[in-house]
């Protein structure tokens, strides 16, 4: 299995993993290594990944209750790692602005 890099916004090299950016907010950056500056994913992005997972795991609720299956409310896992995918590891890293 390959590892995915994702493109420093300073360098625009690309050396910053996906645990990093996962887990970049603007009080803790990702670092790149190779020009050591630090970037974050906006928050926005973080947001918009909680609302549509909150939104398909209300929606597997419902399913699970209409059905009378529990087993709908696995639903929710794969749920979440769609939503990390598609509105964080897509989501632009921004050079993170020193005040």
């Amino acid at each position: 299995m390959s590892k995915v890099f994702h493109e420093c916004p300073h360098c625009h090299q690309k050396q910053i993993s996906s645990f990093q950016k996962l887990f970049s907010v603007s009080f803790s950056p990702a670092i790149c290594p190779v020009c050591n500056q630090p970037s974050n994913v906006p928050i926005v992005h973080g947001l918009m990944t909680l609302t549509a997972w909150i939104l398909l795991t209300w929606l597997f609720i419902g399913l699970s209750i209409m059905a009378g299956m529990s087993f709908f409310l696995l639903g929710t896992i794969p749920a979440f790692i769609v939503c990390v995918d598609r509105y964080l590891l897509k989501a632009p890293l921004v050079p993170r602005e020193f005040q």
